[in-house]
């Protein structure tokens, strides 16, 4: 039996590196993608370090920029045919509205398009091994979002609380993606779900935390999980046989549940596919 093939998002720290080391102690084949190569081989290295699998593969991509993300997809199939997990775990939140060279707003560009864009440009690849899977990294904070359909991007809106606003809207619009790939994926064998690791202590929100909440961050880590304790649930959607018949959903962790009303609103998911659609050119 061939070993499973994955690729992780968001690797460098936090729960996606706990997840790649994980999967790497199961002898999986593990596709790390990092911004930079010096980025991916420093956890490639930890993961050699502390595990007996030497299949571990770093790629260059700026999960910000379409162009890089089709030169990733382009290199992973010059050395794969095949693809049974794709982990879309990549996130961030800048201080700052940042515009990618592309013209997209940050946040817009990593936490909703790139995994629209992965999901569907490898899906050929995850159809040749299917029963495949794609797990989606959401959070309970995509109920908070609150969508413009006439600037998905809010390109002309304030960027409010540190970002954390375009976090919501982000997740939110994850959510509703994985909703309506779920569709598209009926019958092929190939699923997709959305799971919230839960409250996690990672650097996700490091500008986000005001300056004079810094010294209670100690005792917040006695609150929060650790990445590892996020990477858990994500692992389960991906590896356990108790989510093999599972697609469309969304996890609190472990525990299935109803994504908020606003993913299943058909006028603004619509708008938001068809929005997509022109800025991925796919």
């Amino acid at each position: 039996m061939s070993k499973k093939n994955v690729i992780v998002t968001g690797i460098t720290s936090g729960i996606g590196t706990a997840i790649a080391l994980d999967l790497a102690k199961r002898n999986f084949k593990i596709n790390l993608v990092a911004r930079t190569e010096e980025s991916g081989n420093k956890i490639k290295k930890m993961i050699n370090e502390n595990t007996e699998n030497n299949d571990i593969n770093v790629y260059k991509c700026d999960l910000s920029l379409q162009k890089e993300i089709h030169e990733f997809v382009k290199e992973f199939k010059e050395h794969n045919t095949g693809l049974d997990i794709l982990i879309n775990n990549a996130a961030i939140i800048p201080k700052k509205l940042t515009i990618t060279s592309e013209g997209n707003e940050m946040q817009f560009a990593v936490n909703y398009i790139a995994p629209y864009l992965l999901s569907r440009l490898l899906l050929d690849l995850l159809k040749n091994s299917s029963p495949s899977r794609i797990v989606n990294t959401s959070s309970t904070a995509h109920t908070g979002g609150n969508l413009n359909i006439n600037d998905f991007q809010k390109l002309n809106e304030k960027y409010n609380l540190r970002g954390w606003g375009r976090y919501l809207d982000t997740k939110l619009q994850l959510t509703m993606d994985t909703v309506e790939l779920a569709k598209e994926l009926e019958g092929t064998g190939v699923t997709c779900n959305a799971v919230h690791p839960g409250f996690v202590n990672t650097n996700l929100g490091r500008y986000f935390t005001p300056k004079f909440f810094k010294p209670f961050n100690k005792l917040m880590g006695m609150f929060i999980l650790s990445p590892q304790g996020g990477a858990d649930p994500i692992i389960k959607a991906a590896c356990s046989e108790k989510y093999d018949n599972i697609n469309g959903k969304y996890f609190h962790r472990f525990k299935q549940k109803e994504a908020s009303k606003k993913v299943f609103d058909n006028n603004v998911s619509s708008k938001l596919m068809e929005y997509t659609k022109s800025v991925t050119k796919i």
